[in-house]
């Protein structure tokens, strides 16, 4: 039963015309009819007498009335209970690279809280390939990643920004300002996340389009930890923008001059074209691209 109909059996039982009914809801006279028969149709009575040029109420038509306000006043409860759910309840889970999870993104998770106190966060970290097996299988209702540019057929982008990958270390690092060639990598100390997460496989695959290959003496899935180690002269890393430009500006790391180290990659957030945007999706994008602005 189609809540337009309704409305405009409402209309034309209020104003005795299907012509002013018209006039008031802005259509022809022919789809106030329309919508009439339909709606008639569907509840197999007859709602309005045609007499001449005059139409006035059946019984049934009349008993309809008080049903039809009804609908509408429940379609309109519905329509404003939606728009409150993510103040009053709900779930939402986001898979994403580890390294947004440990960067700036709990300043978000602290800022929707606060707006949204009773929404439960499920935030699920790991792999490229995991995260969108988790959105596909519907275990995750968005991605939040940070590997090469991703486009699908069955996803939506809801957010996507090129990111900065730099190689860092310690200004207290013996080589911090000569330049390197690739070719000066493998011998050097590295300290990286796990083999395969997004910007630690782009430079494999760099290394490896060279027949090179780094060989760190440490790996992590923490990126703060590894900061604080390359911070402390411990080796040098890779990592993004994001998650070392307060060390860089306050003089804790240096960015180390690597000719040839051309690595693209976005960071991006996503969900199933299928995916119903639930309240609490909508909020979340909202949220990230109103932090992304600042």
């Amino acid at each position: 039963m189609e809540l337009r109909n309704i409305r405009t059996f409402l209309c034309a039982a209020e104003q005795c015309s299907f012509s002013r009914a018209a006039e008031i809801l802005d259509y022809s006279q022919s789809t106030v009819t329309t919508q009439i028969q339909q709606l008639e149709q569907e509840l197999e009575t007859l709602l309005f007498e045609r007499i001449h040029k005059t139409v006035r109420l059946t019984a049934s038509g009349a008993e309809f009335v008080g049903y039809a306000q009804k609908i509408l006043r429940t379609a309109e409860d519905a329509k404003s209970a939606m728009r409150r759910l993510p103040d009053e309840s709900g779930e939402l889970r986001v898979a994403m690279a580890e390294s947004l999870c440990s960067s700036f993104f709990p300043e978000i998770l602290e800022r929707y809280h606060e707006r949204y106190p009773k929404v439960e966060l499920c935030i699920m970290t790991g792999g490229t390939d995991d995260m969108f097996s988790m959105l596909r299988r519907n275990e995750a209702d968005m991605v939040y990643t940070l590997d090469r540019r991703i486009y699908s057929s069955d996803l939506v982008t809801a957010l996507e920004k090129k990111e900065d990958v730099y190689f860092v270390a310690s200004p207290e690092y013996a080589l911090a300002e000569r330049q390197f060639e690739l070719s000066d990598l493998p011998d050097c100390g590295f300290i990286l996340t796990e083999k395969d997460m997004s910007y630690r496989k782009r430079l494999d695959e760099l290394m490896a389009s060279k027949s090179l290959e780094i060989s760190p003496f440490l790996e992590l899935g923490n990126v703060d930890m590894i900061r604080t180690l390359v911070e402390r002269n411990c080796g040098i890393s890779f990592l993004p923008a994001y998650a070392v430009k307060e060390s860089l500006r306050e003089g804790r790391l240096v960015r180390l001059n690597v000719k040839d180290a051309n690595i693209e990659v976005w960071r991006q957030l996503l969900y199933h074209k299928n995916k119903w945007v639930t309240p609490q999706m909508q909020a979340m994008i909202d949220l990230i691209n109103e932090f992304e602005k600042e």
